[in-house]
């Protein structure tokens, strides 16, 4: 086996329908979505967070009215 054929077989191109990419340029397109990606799942799980605070905060006792209720009725006791 020459130099050159071991050259040919070490670089493994991804044959696409018109042409080829090698691993290293698909990596590099990959990149950016993946850490797009992550940046928007962050700042989703700090939304939801956030939205989750402030139900607590509209939904916490000392905020909401107090409830009339009637006054317990005394039963007669059958003897």
């Amino acid at each position: 086996m020459t130099f050159e054929n071991q050259g040919k077989k070490q670089q493994q191109d991804i044959d696409l329908f018109f042409f080829s990419l090698s691993p290293q340029v698909l990596l590099q397109i990959g990149t950016g979505p993946v850490l797009l990606a992550m940046l928007g799942l962050r700042a989703y799980s700090e939304l939801i967070e956030s939205v989750g605070q402030s139900a607590e905060e509209i939904l916490r006792g000392d905020r909401l009215p107090l409830l009339p209720f009637p006054e317990p009725q005394k039963t007669p006791q059958i003897e």
